[in-house]
C-alpha cells in the first residue's frame, strides 16, 4: 500500500464522524450492487435467449450431421435447459460416446451453443462362448468382430462365428440414414446355421437354417420410425420323421413379409429413468410360395416414471401371438432367453403365445457419474460412466399353444430386489435374488437392464 493511501486511512480511524461517514457510503454501495445485480440475474433468466450457431468438438471420427440429427435445439429455436437436457440424452442414445456435454455462451440476446463429445472404441473384436441347455458337455464357441460406427456416418457392421455343439455364421449391416436428403434407413442380415432345438424337452435334433433378410423405413422427426421387412428362410431337420417342419419332406423354405412401427422417448436406452417405448410389430410367413401359412404380432409397451432426482418406476407389458396355419417348434416363443421371469430364471418354457409383464423401482446409490483416467493415453478410454442402483421388481407371464385354453394356464410369476451396476460403454451388470409364487427362491447374475 502506497504512504499516502496509509495516512488517509489512519487519519480516517482517528475522526469518529468521518469514519462513521465512510461505513454508510460502504453500505449504500453494497445494497445498490445487491439491488442491480438481482436485477441484473432477474433480466439474464427471464430473457429470451435465441441460438445463434451450433458447434461440435471431440468428434474426432463421427460425421457432424450424425450428432446434428439428434438435436431439437437448431439456429434461430429459442433454448431452454429442457432442450438442451433432452437433446444431451438423443446425443448420447446413439451409443457412440462416452460423455456428452451442452453447454452455451451468451452474447447480448443469442447464444452459441457448443456439443462437446468424448467417442467410445468403436471397432471391437469379442469372444464367443456358450453351453447349451447349460449343459458343460455341448459347449459352442466362436468370435465375433462389430464396428459400431462405420464411416463415421453410426453405420453398424457386425460378423460372427461358431464351432462345437451349435455352428453358425453371421453377417449384419444397419445404415441409418440412407440419403443426404432424407431420413430413410437400411439394414440387412445373412445367417448360415445348423443350431439344436432351443428345448430339449421333446427330444434334442439339428436345424440347418438359411436366413436372409431385408429392411427399408423411414424416421419421423426424433422418436418415431416405420419400416417394412421381407425375409427368406429355409428351415431343415436332420430327421423328416421328428415332424419338425410344416413341411413333411423335414425342409421349409419360405418368405416373410412384416411392419413395423416404434415410438421412443427414453432419456437413456442403457439403464432407463424416464420416457416411454411403443413397439408394434406384425408379419405374415408364407405368401404362397410354400406350405408355410402363418401370421404374427407382438408388442411390446414401456412406459418409466422419474422423480426425486434419478430414482424411477418402470413398468412393462410385451405380448407375441401367432396363427394360421402349421406352427413349426422355430417359431415357438420362450421365457428363458431372450425374455426371463426373474423367479424362474432359470427355467425354459416354450410354446406358440406369450404374454410377460414387469414393474421394476429403480433407486440411484450412486446416480451416473463420470471417472476420468488419463494415465493410459487412450482417449476412448478417459471419460467413463459408471453408476449403482437398488431395484425392487416383479415379473409375471403365461405361455399357451392353440390347442390350449389361456384361463386355464398358470400364470408364472416371481418377486425380489438387487443391485444393478452401470459400467462404461454401456455394460450392466445385475446381482438379484427372487422367489417365486410356488414358494422358490434363487439368486442370479445377468448381464444386462431387465428392460
Amino acid at each position: 500500500m502506497q504512504e499516502h493511501t496509509r495516512r488517509r486511512l489512519l487519519y480516517c480511524m482517528k475522526d469518529f464522524s468521518i469514519w462513521s461517514s465512510v461505513i454508510k457510503y460502504s453500505k449504500l454501495l453494497l445494497l445498490g450492487f445487491i439491488f442491480t445485480s438481482s436485477l441484473e440475474a432477474r433480466w439474464v433468466s427471464d430473457s429470451i435467449l435465441i441460438v445463434n450457431d451450433i458447434q461440435i468438438f471431440g468428434n474426432h471420427t463421427t460425421k457432424e450431421y450424425v450428432i446434428l440429427r439428434e438435436m431439437s435445439i437448431q439456429p434461430g429455436d429459442t433454448l431452454t435447459q429442457d432442450a438442451i437436457e433432452r437433446d444431451r440424452n438423443n446425443i448420447y442414445n446413439l451409443g457412440l460416446f462416452n460423455k456428452v456435454d451442452v453447454e452455451y455462451s451468451v452474447r447480448q440476446n443469442t447464444v452459441s451453443v457448443s456439443v462437446v463429445v468424448s467417442e467410445r472404441w468403436y471397432f471391437v473384436p469379442y469372444p464367443v462362448l456358450g453351453m447349451k441347455y447349460r449343459d458343460p458337455s455341448k459347449l459352442y464357441y466362436g468370435a465375433g468382430l462389430m464396428h459400431q460406427n462405420f464411416r463415421g456416418r453410426n453405420e453398424k457392421v457386425y460378423a460372427s462365428f461358431g464351432f462345437g455343439y451349435d455352428r453358425w455364421f453371421m453377417l449384419n449391416y444397419q445404415n441409418p440414414r440412407l440419403t443426404d436428403q432424407g431420413d430413410y434407413f437400411f439394414s440387412g442380415s445373412f445367417a448360415v446355421q445348423k443350431l439344436h432345438s432351443l428345448s430339449n424337452d421333446h427330444g434334442e435334433y439339428e436345424n440347418s437354417n438359411i436366413y436372409l433378410s431385408g429392411t427399408v423405413g423411414k424416421r419421423f422427426g426424433l422418436y418415431q420410425t416405420f419400416s417394412g421387412s421381407l425375409d427368406y428362410q429355409v428351415w431343415q431337420v436332420n430327421d423328416p420323421q421328428l415332424h419338425r417342419t410344416v413341411s413333411s419332406s423335414g425342409r421349409d423354405a419360405f418368405l416373410t413379409a412384416s411392419v413395423q412401427y416404434r415410438y421412443d422417448t427414453r432419456d437413456n436406452r442403457e439403464y432407463t429413468t424416464d420416457g416411454s417405448l411403443i413397439s408394434l410389430g406384425i408379419g405374415k410367413s408364407g405368401l404362397g410360395e410354400s406350405e408355410m401359412n402363418l401370421t404374427g404380432c407382438g408388442y411390446d409397451l414401456r412406459q418409466f416414471f422419474g422423480f426425486n432426482s434419478g430414482s424411477a418406476l418402470g413398468i412393462r407389458t410385451i405380448g407375441s401371438f401367432t396363427w394360421g396355419g402349421v406352427i413349426p417348434p422355430y417359431k415357438h416363443v420362450f421365457f428363458g432367453y431372450d425374455e426371463r421371469i426373474r423367479g424362474f430364471f432359470y427355467k425354459t418354457m416354450e410354446a406358440e403365445n406369450r404374454l410377460g409383464m414387469s414393474a421394476e423401482l429403480r433407486l440411484p446409490i450412486l446416480t451416473p457419474r463420470y471417472l476420468e483416467i488419463n494415465a493410459f493415453g487412450i482417449p476412448e478410454f478417459q471419460k467413463l460412466r459408471y453408476g449403482l442402483y437398488f431395484a425392487v421388481f416383479a415379473d409375471a407371464g403365461k405361455l399357451w399353444s392353440r390347442h390350449q385354453v389361456l384361463s386355464e394356464q398358470p400364470w408364472y410369476s416371481g418377486v425380489g430386489a438387487g443391485f444393478q451396476f452401470l459400467l462404461p460403454y454401456g455394460f450392466t451388470i445385475r446381482t438379484e435374488a427372487a422367489f417365486n409364487n410356488l414358494g422358490t427362491t434363487e439368486g442370479f447374475i445377468d448381464f444386462d437392464t431387465s428392460f
